[in-house]
């Protein structure tokens, strides 16, 4: 991608997720840059972990790849659902990526599924 690229990716996000937008990443096979980190979120406890938090994007797999099962097609982008954020990471190729942070409440009707899914299972 092009830098124009990752500016209109985050305008895109801004525009849609507004004060909700945590932070972004891209990530390559050998670098990693912050595209944007919005102040709260900006801690010493988040700039201790970005190398292994980068680490684990470029290792992550999605669970259906096409060879394996093509009846949910392509992997477009993964999703994480935290307690206070949801994280969504967009593989562009093997080796390059961005992970976008959101609050949580962003994916309201996703988060509320997710709490009565663990629900029946317990409460995880």
């Amino acid at each position: 991608m092009t830098n124009q690229q990752y500016q209109e990716l985050l305008q895109l996000v801004r525009g849609r997720a507004g004060e909700a937008f945590r932070a972004a990443l891209k990530y390559d096979d050998r670098d990693w840059t912050m595209l944007y980190v919005r102040d709260d979120v900006a801690t010493e406890e988040l700039r201790d972990v970005l190398n292994t938090l980068v680490g684990r994007a470029r290792n992550s797999e999605p669970v259906a790849t096409t060879d394996v099962y093509r009846g949910v097609g392509e992997t477009q982008a993964t999703v994480e659902l935290h307690e206070r954020a949801a994280l969504l990471h967009l593989r562009q190729t093997n080796t390059r990526g961005v992970v976008v942070s959101l609050d949580r409440d962003i994916a309201q009707g996703l988060g509320h599924f997710v709490n009565r899914c663990n629900s029946v299972l317990g409460g995880l």
